[in-house]
């Protein structure tokens, strides 16, 4: 931080009309230190600083020029332009900007948590910087000795066993930390499901519903591109069946009223495009892309339009689309339009590129696309 607190002492000794040696005196020091101090050749020792702020009836904040609320609104944009990097920038620029921000601020955990995942970023290098990881780990390990937020606490512990498992392929490790998290049946959302007594068991229940709908969604998903399973032509009609039987489950529950669950229904409706297209099933590729593009428009529709409107389902009928909060995070630059049209670019869809439910497929998208 740059202190500017000569330029503020002189400011208020002026404004109080008095002189150096007056300072001086009350501080019993000599009018030189003064002179010095307001000439910025050297600052103010700390033991002086409360006397001096006492002086001019001022927080020692204040006289060092620093305000809290300045210090917010300075990480707020910070940590905006972190999450507008992470959609448009490359892993080099995300890493400087991460350095950047942690020496403006080097005590904020969530900036080290972004540092230590930039530098992370490099395992997935066709080759990976040794170093850079190692750095990594030694911030997720300080990170886990200190006692953060709950976002920062499980975030770490997630960096720091994909680190552990993907780039230094310690399974063993991996294992230990991700061991750092509670069980599913001791999360926040099962444990209030058990009821409480304030009267709200019946919204606490529909909440874990709804969030594990969308774990299991995620899973599911998850499960069909495991490395763990093949991906040959041997496993295509499991793999098409799994993002079937995901999406069936997900409809059950929501009734066709997906609300902020579009984001996930429009990727699934695409992976499962691509498996369908590689098996030379055209008319079920089709009709998964428009899908698709129904999914990702209702999306967008719905960050317009359901701000505080519940669910329709009688399984979440209570549950209602937040407004933006830290536990629900929407893309601050792209929406999930853009992302499909950029997906359908692939040369997977050269066959069908032509035909005309694929073009109107894009051009619906394109509307959309931002």
């Amino acid at each position: 931080m740059n202190l500017k607190i000569g330029t503020i002492i002189k400011t208020l000794r002026q404004k109080n009309n008095v002189t150096q040696e007056q300072l001086a005196n009350a501080l019993y020091v000599s009018p030189q230190a003064i002179s010095r101090w307001e000439s910025a050749i050297c600052y103010p020792d700390i033991e002086f600083l409360p006397a001096l702020a006492d002086y001019f009836n001022i927080s020692v904040d204040e006289l060092i020029g620093y305000r809290l609320s300045e210090k917010e609104e300075n990480l707020k944009q910070i940590k905006q332009e972190i999450k507008r990097l992470e959609e448009v920038a490359d892993y080099k620029e995300q890493l400087e900007y991460a350095r950047y921000a942690v020496s403006l601020y080097p005590s904020d955990d969530e900036l080290r948590l972004n540092l230590a995942q930039c530098l992370g970023n490099t395992l997935w290098e066709e080759s990976p910087d040794k170093s850079k990881m190692k750095e990594a780990e030694a911030i997720h390990l300080s990170l886990m000795e200190e006692n953060t937020t709950e976002n920062v606490r499980y975030s770490n512990i997630w960096g720091l066993t994909v680190l552990y498992a993907q780039g230094f392929k310690n399974s063993e490790k991996a294992f230990e930390i991700a061991s750092k998290s509670p069980q599913l049946k001791w999360c926040r959302e099962n444990i209030l499901s058990s009821g409480i007594g304030d009267g709200k068991s019946y919204y606490y229940i529909q909440d874990y519903i709804d969030k594990l709908a969308s774990e299991l969604l995620t899973g599911i998903n998850s499960l069909v591109l495991c490395d763990d399973l093949p991906n040959d032509e041997s496993t295509w009609d499991d793999k098409i069946k799994m993002f079937q039987v995901a999406y069936q489950i997900m409809d059950l529950i929501y009734e066709g009223d997906f609300m902020y669950h579009n984001n996930m229904l429009a990727f699934n409706r695409w992976l499962l495009s691509t498996y369908q297209i590689a098996q030379g099933k055209v008319e079920d590729t089709l009709l998964s892309l428009e899908q698709m593009c129904k999914h990702a428009i209702d999306d967008v529709k719905s960050k317009e339009n359901d701000r505080g409107r519940t669910f329709k389902s009688v399984f979440v009928n209570k549950i209602e689309y937040p407004y933006p909060n830290p536990d629900f995070h929407e893309a601050v630059v792209h929406n999930v339009c853009y992302y499909m049209l950029d997906r359908l670019d692939g040369e997977r869809y050269n066959e069908i590129r032509d035909n005309k439910r694929f073009i109107n497929v894009v051009e619906n998208l394109k509307q959309y696309s931002e």
